[in-house]
């Protein structure tokens, strides 16, 4: 027991810290009023009325409503199970042969994701329809996982594997994603003349007829119409064009917001592809890449920092001699500089612009660097797997998760919630870039030290963010 304890220690250090953070989540949001719902109405009318008015998700929605009922420690248990299972399976699948230190590095990254955003239309409701069918989508995967490391199968772990392959597939995003996956691991095997796994075909079969009820749901275009009325009317005239831009433009947007997943997996990717060539432009290629990340990540913070005065100053409950203090000098001081690169300035704020921008230099400039940053990581990931075709399909399926939201008028009101499955595509992609930098002993002891420090830092004071935001914002009232 000891040894299993030293073992995966990692993933132990993990559960305690969500069981911290999870002490002071308060219900709040949308949870409330699914507290509420089947208080004069039964659960079959309840299914009744999503499906025919409203969305596609019942097995969701079902426990949602039975779930925010019941007091939130229920949910908060169920919650830190099925997220660190999600988490576990994932390390497992990169860190096949058992590293303790390549764990501890999968936890350090996961610990970077923003989960405060998980509270965005309240705790339960949020996790239910994102972190839940992460971490159950994966759950769905053991079979395959196991299979292609030579690991045994047991009978119950199909049964498990098959109850959240119900409950995945129940969410457009997942779904699909899982879908594409076990498609992918089918074309596989044919090519590679392996046996056909049957759970990998009936996966395929559940997740198309899981997608094909979403699309025929007669909720679901009913709640579409009822959203772009509501939320963007606007939406409804734009071609496809302008929403591949709210598509292409909100996803980068939403990881250069959150300024530590996206630069940390560029940077590592354009290391990683920089030591793999001995082309000298390709070099000189990683070596902008790396500058252009930091730089788009700095003046970001910059932009941050010089709206800090105006938004101070414009809270009434903030004391006037705060106000009125010398460390007011800072954000002004930042707003010089930000104002004296106009263009820089203009072009990065249409990250966090919601709605579609003139046709001008600024709208043109933020559609290429989007697309550069897409087409830059595509081939960077060619070039450090350059035998493994996995990791580019784990990012393209990742961008193609948060780029179809571009097509739904809750493109702004639905946050970086919807941005989750890519986030976890990018942790789980550096993860294997430090892997394979280790395995090749591409690093010298040197830059390993940095590297390990950096990332617990980084880790340790966004966990301490999250903490902070959960408590303040979302917290037990």
């Amino acid at each position: 027991m000891n040894y299993n304890i030293k073992k995966y220690f990692p993933f132990v250090l993990f559960v305690v810290l969500m069981v911290v953070l999870h002490l002071v989540m308060g219900l709040n949001g949308d949870d409330i009023k699914y507290a509420k719902i089947l208080n004069n109405q039964t659960i079959i009318e309840y299914i009744n009325f999503r499906y025919f008015n409203w969305s596609s998700r019942l097995i969701i929605d079902t426990l949602l409503a039975i779930l925010a009922r019941q007091n939130m420690i229920i949910w908060k248990i169920l919650d830190i199970i099925i997220y660190t299972s999600g988490i576990y399976y994932i390390i497992k699948l990169v860190n096949k042969s058992y590293s303790k230190k390549i764990a501890f590095f999968g936890i350090l990254l996961f610990l970077m994701y923003p989960f405060y955003e998980m509270a965005s239309a309240g705790w339960i409701s949020t996790t239910l329809n994102y972190s839940w069918c992460f971490g159950l989508g994966m759950i769905s995967f053991i079979p395959l996982i196991y299979e292609s490391q030579g690991e045994k199968v047991n009978g119950y772990v199909y049964i498990i594997s098959f109850l959240a392959l119900l409950y995945a597939t129940n969410q457009e995003q997942s779904g699909a994603l899982i879908f594409g996956f076990n498609l992918l691991y089918l074309i596989n095997s044919l090519i590679n003349k392996r046996d056909i796994n049957k759970f990998n075909v009936l996966a395929i079969a559940v997740s198309a007829a899981a997608l094909i009820f979403i699309f025929t749901c007669p909720g679901n275009s009913l709640r579409f119409a009822h959203e772009v009325s509501y939320w963007y009317p606007e939406f409804a005239n734009f071609t496809i064009i302008e929403k591949s831009y709210l598509g292409l433009v909100t996803t980068f947007g939403n990881l250069i917001e959150q300024k530590v997943i996206f630069p940390l997996f560029y940077i590592i990717l354009s290391v990683c592809a920089l030591v793999k060539s001995e082309n000298k432009y390709l070099k000189y290629f990683c070596y902008f890449n790396i500058f252009l990340i930091l730089f788009i990540t700095i003046f970001n913070v910059f932009i941050d920092i010089s709206i800090l005065e105006t938004s101070i100053k414009s809270l009434g409950s903030v004391p006037e001699v705060i106000k009125n203090s010398q460390a007011m000098a800072v954000p002004a001081m930042f707003k010089q500089v930000v104002n004296a690169t106009p263009y820089i300035t203009e072009t990065l704020k249409l990250f966090t612009y919601e709605g579609i921008p003139k046709v001008n230099i600024n709208s043109i400039g933020i559609v290429l660097i989007s697309l550069y940053l897409l087409i830059s990581s595509c081939i960077m990931l060619f070039k450090a797997f350059p035998k493994d075709l996995f990791p580019l399909f784990i990012f393209l399926g990742g961008f193609a998760s948060r780029f179809i939201i571009g097509f739904s008028p809750t493109v702004f009101p639905s946050g970086a919630r919807v941005t989750i499955f890519f986030f976890i595509a990018l942790i789980t992609l550096t993860l294997m870039l430090i892997k394979r930098l280790y395995d090749e002993n591409a690093l010298s002891v040197k830059w390993q030290f940095i590297l390990e420090k950096s990332i617990l830092i980084i880790a340790v004071l966004n966990y301490l963010i999250v903490f902070a935001i959960t408590f303040i914002k979302y917290g037990i009232v």
